[in-house]
């Protein structure tokens, strides 16, 4: 057993290419400072992800909220940094109704990461407390998410189990997987023109969660 634990774990390490913190820079790389109003990042989950975050909000002066159910993680990660809680707005506890007073205090955000319990259902709700506020133009990333039907991953992938299969169904999303970036991941742009969706598709899954009460937000 301990032998193939060890098996599965070089496995990974080779696999894996990227980090989380890497491929957000990557996804924000081209993410220009707004004239209009202001531009907004918004994570659920804090971590080495709020750093890099940081890094580009500061790039093109966008608000960065930074959504934490631990006040520990938020401290351990303020002690690293200094005047980290000056420059990030760190909301504590429950991340929907964190996400419900960002989404009330802004018309628009341009990036979002899901990253906090390792819950789809609770992935799925965070997605749907922004969706209103996510128009042309904004990307949004998962972690611990893949495509259906991808072969190896680097984690159980539940956040994305839901998230995904809605994404991939909407006629505006542009969906992209990186499954060798930390626990897998996938990501999103939304991008009225240029999505693809293909109209017949619906994950079984999904269709069950609907049928539960999860209704999509339209």
């Amino acid at each position: 057993m301990d032998v193939a634990r060890m098996a599965v774990g070089l496995l990974r390490s080779v696999w894996r290419t990227q980090d989380q913190a890497g491929l957000i820079r990557r996804l924000l790389a081209d993410v220009k400072p707004a004239t209009q109003r202001p531009v907004v990042f918004v994570e659920t989950g804090c971590g080495l992800s709020t750093l890099a975050l940081l890094q580009v909000a500061e790039r093109v002066g966008a608000e960065l909220y930074s959504c934490e159910l631990d006040p520990e993680r938020i401290a351990a990660l303020c002690s690293r940094v200094p005047d980290l809680s000056r420059r990030v707005h760190f909301l504590e506890g429950d991340s929907l109704a964190s996400l419900a007073r960002i989404a009330a205090r802004h018309e628009a955000i341009d990036f979002a990461l899901f990253d906090s319990a390792p819950s789809a259902t609770h992935t799925l709700l965070e997605f749907q407390a922004l969706e209103p506020r996510l128009g042309a133009g904004a990307r949004i990333a998962l972690d611990e998410a893949a495509l259906p039907g991808a072969r190896l991953l680097l984690g159980p992938c539940r956040k994305g189990k839901l998230l995904v299969p809605y994404l991939l169904a909407s006629p505006v999303w542009r969906v992209s997987a990186h499954p060798r970036t930390s626990e897998s991941m996938v990501s999103a742009l939304y991008d009225r023109v240029g999505a693809r969706a293909d109209a017949d598709y619906e994950d079984p899954d999904y269709v069950a969660a609907l049928e539960r009460g999860l209704a999509p937000v339209r």
